[in-house]
């Protein structure tokens, strides 16, 4: 019987292993249910978001006009978030934000826990908007330096005669030369 044994292992090794690891085909689940889990699972995703935030904090806005509103965020909001929720209440963008909590600048990178430890307390923002008119100055004026230059003396780098560069200074200076005898 030692030969029927043989057999069997020849057919298992000549087998795809993973063919046989992976036991019985998987049972389709019908597709409400997937949905279901889909929406559990995004659902759980957020709660997850929302904790790895932290505790909501009341942040009171006060705008450049005295004008001021309240909203809700999370201590593990960047600033950035702060500046959208301005720019979408008042007119002023995104960009000529300058929010400061009492004296302390407020960075865009940073989160409200790096500058606020109390979520119970409500945190008051000023909201400071920078001189827009003279940034759009400067930037009007790079953009005529960088059109000026676009349109001014550049040296067109297309016409570059393919026989000659490849070729070292020596070959140049040679081919030059035999062009001015030939031509004369």
């Amino acid at each position: 019987g030692t030969h029927s044994s043989n057999n069997n292992i020849s057919l298992s090794s000549s087998s795809c292993p993973t063919c046989l690891s992976q036991g019985p085909p998987p049972r389709r689940m019908n597709f409400s249910l997937d949905l279901k889990d889909a929406e559990a699972a995004r659902c759980l995703r957020e709660q997850e978001e929302l904790k790895m935030l932290g505790p909501e904090v009341q942040v009171c806005f006060v705008l450049p006009s005295e004008k001021s509103f309240t909203k809700t965020f999370r201590m593990g909001n960047l600033v950035e978030h702060l500046k959208v929720a301005v720019q979408s209440e008042s007119n002023i963008p995104f960009e000529d934000q300058e929010l400061y909590m009492g004296e302390t600048l407020m960075a865009d990178p940073l989160m409200i826990r790096d500058l606020w430890k109390n979520e119970k307390e409500e945190l008051r923002v000023s909201v400071k908007q920078l001189k827009s008119s003279s940034k759009k100055l400067e930037d009007t004026l790079s953009d005529k330096q960088e059109s000026k230059m676009k349109s001014g003396d550049v040296i067109e780098t297309e016409e570059v005669d393919e026989e000659y560069a490849e070729s070292t200074d020596e070959e140049y200076i040679e081919k030059e030369t035999e062009k001015k005898e030939t031509s004369s």
